[in-house]
């Protein structure tokens, strides 16, 4: 079994206008950086499904523990700013890669949703990078940590599959040549197989290295709740070639269960973006309904262990 314990909403907005949710983050010299979304309400398109106006991506300082510290909701850190993002900046993850900052982030221009790249040192100065030119949609990005045989490895989502491509530099991931002629499905890192992500799957935190691979943190929909229902997804990659997957749980590590999961301004979702570890914790972010930012725990052995078994049985608390 695998003990996790769910610690609760760490923001949440009191305006009923907007919403605070979907955060990635990242520890960092004692310090617990977190970068969330910011939504602005628009039009109700159902009873269970809000469509945000805008979107922008704010700061926040957690400590150690995941208390919060800091909120800096008045002043976005990234803002739309021209056509490629006018409807919005969403769900970022934050990568320290070679001593950089790297946030991977929606740009929408409201009709076709892309990744694009920001870079930071200090989590007080942002800089864009752009949008990276695939001709589809395209979201739930981030590179791994560190370079694997010399190259950048970039997980992504071009639906319902998770793929991985590797590249030599930062700039080659905007490279209009590459994605011109890209086809996605020579590129699958990780296919929705189980019941509980029947519809997609996405990427959710970085991959995060361990003795025994990679650890990959994603997220699957399926349709059995009304609209649906986001899950949190756990499977283990290979070292030196990522696109092995060695195991993977056969089910959700977390799903919707409290109150503050299920309901909200789209209903039934769990959303993990960012994590740290804390001795033998794993701290995982996580937007929760849409409407605010949730955290919880798992403990590192127990997810470990059910990954080399590739089952497992959650113990909620």
């Amino acid at each position: 079994m695998i003990n996790i314990e769910r610690l609760g909403v760490v923001l949440e907005s009191n305006d009923e206008l907007e919403a605070k949710f979907n955060a990635g983050m990242v520890l960092d010299n004692g310090k617990v950086h977190m970068l969330y979304r910011k939504g602005f309400l628009g039009k109700r398109l159902s009873d269970s499904i809000i469509r945000y106006s805008l979107n922008q991506i704010h700061y926040a300082l957690l400590d150690y523990d995941g208390l919060l510290i800091r909120d800096d909701s008045e002043v976005p850190v990234i803002a739309p700013g021209d056509d490629s993002d006018r409807a919005g900046c969403e769900d970022p993850r934050i990568v320290k890669f070679e001593g950089r900052f790297y946030i991977f982030y929606t740009a929408y221009d409201g009709v076709t949703p892309r990744v694009a790249v920001a870079v930071t040192d200090d989590f007080e100065s942002y800089t864009k990078l752009g949008v990276i030119p695939t001709l589809v949609g395209d979201k739930d990005a981030f590179i791994f940590p560190e370079r694997i045989n010399n190259k950048i490895a970039y997980i992504h989502r071009i639906e319902p599959d998770i793929q991985i491509d590797y590249f030599d530099s930062i700039e080659d991931l905007f490279d209009k040549d590459y994605w011109q002629n890209y086809e996605p499905h020579e590129k699958i890192l990780l296919k929705g197989i189980h019941k509980w992500e029947n519809i997609k799957i996405g990427g959710g935190v970085p991959p995060i290295r361990t003795d025994e691979g990679w650890l990959f943190i994603y997220h699957g929909v399926s349709d059995d709740r009304t609209p649906f229902c986001y899950r949190v997804g756990a499977a283990l990659l290979d070292l030196e070639n990522p696109s092995i997957v060695l195991s993977r749980l056969s089910k959700p590590l977390l799903e919707p269960t409290e109150d503050y999961e299920r309901y909200g301004d789209v209903n039934e979702v769990v959303f993990p973006q960012g994590a740290y570890m804390k001795s033998n914790w794993l701290y995982i972010s996580y937007g929760a309904a849409d409407k605010r930012v949730a955290l919880a725990r798992i403990d590192f052995n127990d997810l470990m262990n059910a990954l080399k078994l590739k089952k497992v049985e959650v113990l909620k608390k």
